[in-house]
């Protein structure tokens, strides 16, 4: 399959700027720059602005010049053909900028610390907390009133279902699913309820 070269516009530092009210709530410029990265969040959404940066590093990264992307992986845009020879999408910024996105759902009310990773297409159901340093992988699904201790890792393509609580550290293995109202303690490694058996 032929390689994908791209420029899009990057996120410059000073659009960080009054994006979090005193709160640390999303102002409406705060939610427009998240959904202009295709990150959609509901209302009352607390993002640490070290989170948001990695947000935006993330989205940047692609915007490098002559930057090859596997479009299956890491673009998503919808049905995007791709020719047997290489392309570079010079111009074709204004045609692709509606599609391009990084497929993040944040539902309402939920808090995320600071230095937390989010992986495209990840998806966060309402009322959850997430913690420092935390980091959620490709594709996984965080679901309504989930506690997520710091620094908890969890794998590509997992699922944590409903009221569980992961404490610091624990670690979900990739593909795996955390049954509703788990309790996983500290440090714990959780490789169960495997998908796609």
């Amino acid at each position: 399959m032929a390689k994908v070269h791209h420029i899009f516009g990057g996120i410059s530092e000073h659009e960080l700027e009054n994006i979090l009210d005193k709160s640390g709530f999303l102002t409406i410029k705060g939610k427009k720059l998240l959904v202009r990265m295709g990150v959609e969040t509901g209302i009352k959404v607390s993002i640490g602005k070290t989170t948001i940066q990695n947000l935006v590093n993330l989205y940047n990264a692609w915007k490098m010049p002559d930057h090859p992307i596997d479009p299956r992986i890491e673009l998503l845009a919808g049905k995007l053909t791709v020719p047997e020879d290489d392309i570079f999408l010079w111009n074709k910024v204004e045609e692709l900028k509606e599609f391009y996105r990084m497929g993040i759902k944040i539902g309402e009310g939920t808090q995320i610390g600071e230095e937390v990773n989010l992986g495209l297409g990840v998806s966060i159901g309402k009322s959850c907390e997430i913690s420092e340093k935390s980091e959620l992988a490709l594709f996984s699904t965080i679901h309504d009133r989930v506690f997520l201790g710091k620094a908890v890792f969890i794998g590509k393509d997992s699922d944590v279902e409903s009221g569980s609580r992961l404490m610091d550290r624990v670690v979900v293995a990739p593909r795996s699913i955390v049954k509703a109202n788990s309790f996983i303690p500290e440090g714990f490694i959780f490789n169960e309820n495997k998908k796609y058996q």
